[in-house]
């Protein structure tokens, strides 16, 4: 018998500077028995940096074909895919060739995996069709860690994004890091 997802629950009261955006509100996703603590905070934290009214979490870790969030706008056309902790070059260009338009994202908050994507796209000759839709995000993976302590069903916290750092209260804890956005010609010309 399958274990079954654990419902977790986080109070968000939201301030994304450079986007004008304040906002309190819960958000509710469910917790695969095989997903880690860190990647539900990249998850939470992805919807913060990322966020639009339509953005909403995937499936889960159970359709890996999936995104962890996407959003969609009112004729159901894809205008926003995420990606959290992993992700792979072929399969994030296949979906920006496959959904025109839309913004694809990929949030780390480990150097290794992101580095590792990184060399993915250099590995191509040359940038592909659909690259240029791609943002790649860092978050300081200490940051992440300290958040993927509490493994608390419920959690408050009071997340504010400027351009280049990310402060989060958590549970009584202020903690915070940097941020770094890369496109494609950043990560390309070799300054990450």
């Amino acid at each position: 018998m399958a274990l079954p997802s654990t419902r977790r629950e986080f109070k968000i009261a939201l301030s994304h500077v450079p986007r004008e955006i304040t906002r309190e509100d819960s958000v509710i996703l469910a917790q695969h028995p095989s997903e880690s603590e860190e990647h539900v905070v990249l998850r939470v934290l992805a919807r913060c940096l990322l966020f639009e009214e339509s953005l909403a979490f995937g499936p889960g870790l159970s359709t890996p074909d999936a995104a962890d969030l996407w959003a969609r706008d009112l004729t159901g056309r894809l205008t926003r895919w995420v990606e959290c902790g992993t992700a792979d070059a072929e399969d994030l260009v296949k979906v920006a060739q496959r959904h025109s338009g839309a913004q694809v994202h990929a949030v780390f908050g480990d150097d290794r995996r992101l580095r590792e994507l990184v060399e993915q796209f250099r590995a191509f000759k040359e940038p592909r069709k659909g690259e240029s839709a791609l943002t790649l995000w860092r978050l300081e993976p200490a940051l992440v860690r300290a958040l993927a302590r509490s493994e608390a069903r419920r959690q408050d916290w009071t997340v504010t994004v400027l351009d280049e750092h990310v402060y989060v209260e958590a549970e009584g804890d202020a903690l915070d890091g940097p941020l770094s956005r890369l496109d494609c010609n950043s990560y390309r010309s070799g300054t990450i």
